[in-house]
């Protein structure tokens, strides 16, 4: 080996260090010791105990309240996950066309993304909110007294609604969650846009395509890849979802309010049941883990070249 690539080898290993050193640190070690946890029974406190697969044959057979959670993820993955990015993708292909003031709708889009989530949850529980400040509620009364007046039939809601209950709380986070997340995935849609010649839009143009035919057969599929990363982002942030949830339930969700995240922040500090928790870690690890890979390797095998 010459001089040079000594050198070389030396200088990378320099600047490596101390990322590897902070991510072994405080990452795959913690990681690991998450996975053993996994194994035990533990409080916190006295001195684990080796149970095996317990935890996890507790975790998925005999305490469904983890399905319930996974199902809640999965919901809000679902519906608010696939609205944010439809609106996402909407919204990008309009500012796309040039449109007047197209800088300032960006920046109003991409404003709620800026906000702290706990501060986003105290606003929402305020337009929620069943006294005077609820906003959301002041005008579904108006629209009931409106269609009173005109004679159409509404469905009977006992206002002020309680949106805030636990039974509906899943339900009522689902427009936050697409009002605080469009403007980033808008953002991302509108960089990949940037990327994709003119050329093809105007040979569109001349064939006679609408302006449907031309995001279907031409923005669309150039934008495939990110929009698997679109989604891979929304599928990590709405897994790992919290902050919302656990202010709006003061700090005490139940079965019918439970995600993963506050699940497993539950067993850890109120329960103290360390082993469950960290299977409840892992298994959010795997999931997601999992349905990234068959993202990414769906997007390498339609990849298109342009």
């Amino acid at each position: 080996m010459s001089a040079r690539s000594k050198e070389e080898r030396r200088f990378i290993i320099v600047f490596l260090a101390p990322a590897f050193i902070l991510f072994t640190t405080f990452v795959f070690l913690p990681a690991m010791r998450a996975l053993l946890y996994s194994f035990q029974k533990w409080d916190g406190l006295g001195t684990p105990e080796w149970v095996g697969l317990a935890n996890f044959v507790r975790l998925l057979r005999d305490d469904n309240i983890f399905l319930v959670a996974l199902g809640h993820n999965l919901l809000l993955f679902g519906i608010a996950g696939g609205l944010t990015i439809a609106l996402s993708l909407f919204f990008a292909s309009l500012l796309s066309q040039k449109i007047r003031g197209a800088s300032l709708f960006r920046i109003v889009f991409f404003f709620p993304n800026v906000i702290a989530m706990v501060a986003v949850a105290l606003l929402w529980i305020l337009l929620y909110s069943t006294t005077d400040f609820g906003v959301i509620n002041a005008l579904l009364g108006r629209v009931e007294s409106a269609a009173v007046v005109v004679g159409l039939p509404l469905p009977d809601l006992d206002l002020p609604f309680p949106f805030l209950q636990s039974k509906y709380l899943i339900a009522s986070i689902i427009p936050m969650i697409v009002w605080s997340a469009t403007g980033f995935y808008m953002v991302l849609f509108l960089a990949g846009m940037g990327g994709i010649p003119k050329s093809y839009y105007e040979a569109a143009r001349l064939e006679g395509a609408t302006a449907w035919q031309q995001f279907w057969h031409i923005t669309f599929p150039l934008l495939r890849e990110i929009l698997v990363v679109a989604v891979v982002f929304m599928m990590i942030s709405l897994m790992k979802y919290f902050d919302p949830i656990w202010v709006m339930e003061n700090e005490a969700p139940n079965r019918e309010s439970h995600v993963l995240a506050t699940l497993l922040y539950q067993k850890v500090f109120t329960e103290y049941d360390m082993g469950y928790a960290s299977a409840v870690a892992v298994l959010l690890f795997l999931i997601v883990l999992g349905a990234s890979a068959f993202s990414f390797a769906w997007s390498r095998k339609e990849r298109i070249e342009y």
